[in-house]
């Protein structure tokens, strides 16, 4: 019997299920539980998504990214843009 092939994966590729991401996502401060991904995934405006055998997984990768686009740029007060103009 041949032994499967050892799979090395890289950190940003590392997948986490929807429990450990909504906790990866809290850890950086953005509050959020696995029942807001998955209703954030049928909405279509949460982290990119991937499914193993039928299970949701998300890479840190695009958790990372997902965190970025909700943090505001720095302002000074709350008349300013949340958004640097292009």
């Amino acid at each position: 019997m041949q032994d499967a092939p050892l799979l090395i994966v890289e950190d940003q590729d590392r997948l986490y299920s929807r429990k450990d991401a909504a906790r990866y996502l809290t850890a950086l401060g953005l509050e959020t539980a696995p029942q807001t991904l998955a209703r954030k995934f049928h909405e279509g405006t949460g982290p990119l998504c991937t499914h193993v055998a039928d299970r949701a997984m998300y890479r840190k990768t695009h958790l990372d990214e997902y965190f970025a686009a909700q943090v505001s740029a720095p302002r000074r007060s709350l008349h300013e843009s949340k958004r640097p103009s292009s």
